[in-house]
């Protein structure tokens, strides 16, 4: 069994304009689809939004030289010839890895996270907003998401410590208790600002605090840390790979670790990551924000670790789901539950691909990139 053919297709940006805070402009999203085929007609797949055009045409033929003709087993392997031992993945080799575990996952018959070792079938949702321009819309939005089954809701909010507060207030007062809440300002506070905001956090029974300040900012997250009882998890930022994780845990700075896989090594650095938190007692909670692939590429990890409460899907509900026959949804009691077809689980619309494909390209045997 080898590997015979690599290719990406560039699709639209999405319609729908993301941002998450507001030092962010708001921004539409281009999708690439990466496939890797074998010579017995399996193909693993994934959509990645992380990478862009210029990207993946500076890495495939690397990534042809280094896949081409192997066996697509050798996961490990392919992991460390592209990512410079873990120490500086991008969104192309992070995709990669996660089209292999596709592609190996349909060779055996069997959904991605069976072939990791199941350790549970379903996980909780919550639902993860973007950026609004007034404190109803998200209420409005969090009582929507009850409604579609979730019991957990995360604000990206405005990144302004005043403005958040006043909006974390008012989602609380309306949801009550049947929701548990996070905030995401994105890094966007100084340390004054995310003690303020903690406090308040705390007085309303937040579930987490996340990204309060800088990833870089190891001693001002270690301090929030110990000072608050509210779950501080962090590290999503960190453009590094695995062994850029340990300072946070031999520091005690966060109580959980966050991770973007389809940017830090996919699914075999969110594995091996999981794997060290573990060993520390620190929870992992890597990001699913993306496509659907990216989606689910994250959950097939939880679904085989212990130490992850919780599994993130973007709303409003679809918003990131171009291309696709199946999606990730919450169930009525507030789960996901496992995809049960083979490799990520989760199958495309090779019609609404083709419509939304603007450019091609083709890496095989011997050939160049090609673009038509």
């Amino acid at each position: 069994m080898k590997i015979t053919e690599v290719s990406a297709q560039l699709l639209k940006p999405t319609e729908f304009e993301f941002q998450w805070k507001d030092q962010l402009p708001p921004r539409r999203v281009g999708m690439i689809l990466l496939r890797i085929r074998d010579d017995e007609g399996h193909e693993g797949q994934c959509i990645t939004w992380l990478a862009g055009p210029g990207q993946f045409e500076d890495m495939l033929p690397r990534v042809r030289d280094t896949l081409v003709g192997q066996d697509p087993h050798d996961i490990e392997r392919f992991s460390y010839e592209l990512t410079d031992n873990l120490t500086a993945p991008n969104a192309v080799s992070s995709g990669v890895d996660i089209a292999l575990w596709d592609l190996v996952g349909k060779i055996h018959e069997q959904p991605v996270y069976k072939l990791l070792g199941a350790a549970r079938d379903r996980v909780r949702a919550y639902a993860s907003t973007v950026r609004y321009d007034t404190v109803p819309e998200y209420v409005d939005l969090a009582l929507q998401c009850r409604e579609e089954g979730f019991t957990a809701y995360k604000l990206h909010a405005f990144g302004v410590p005043d403005k958040d507060i006043e909006v974390c207030r008012a989602v609380r007062e309306a949801v009550g208790d049947t929701m548990d809440l996070m905030l995401d300002p994105v890094n966007a506070y100084d340390r004054q600002g995310a003690f303020k905001v903690g406090k308040v956090l705390e007085e309303l029974d937040f579930y987490w605090y996340e990204a309060p300040i800088e990833d870089a900012d190891i001693q001002g997250l270690t301090d929030l840390t110990r000072y608050f009882s509210i779950p501080i998890t962090a590290v999503e930022s960190v453009g590094g790979g695995l062994k850029f994780v340990p300072p946070y845990l031999v520091n005690h700075a966060v109580d959980s670790v966050r991770s973007v896989g389809d940017w830090t090594g996919g699914i075999t650095a969110m594995k091996k990551t999981a794997a060290l938190c573990e060993a520390f007692g620190v929870k992992f909670e890597p990001h699913s924000y993306g496509s659907t692939l990216i989606q689910a590429a994250h959950f097939h990890v939880m679904l085989a670790i212990h130490n992850c409460d919780l599994v993130e899907l973007p709303v409003p509900t679809g918003v990131l789901d171009q291309g696709m026959k199946d999606t990730l949804r919450v169930n009525a009691d507030g789960y996901v539950d496992a995809p049960t077809k083979p490799g990520l689980g989760y199958e495309i619309d090779e019609d609404e691909i083709d419509k939304l494909t603007i450019r091609r390209l083709t890496v095989g045997d011997a050939s160049s990139v090609v673009g038509h």
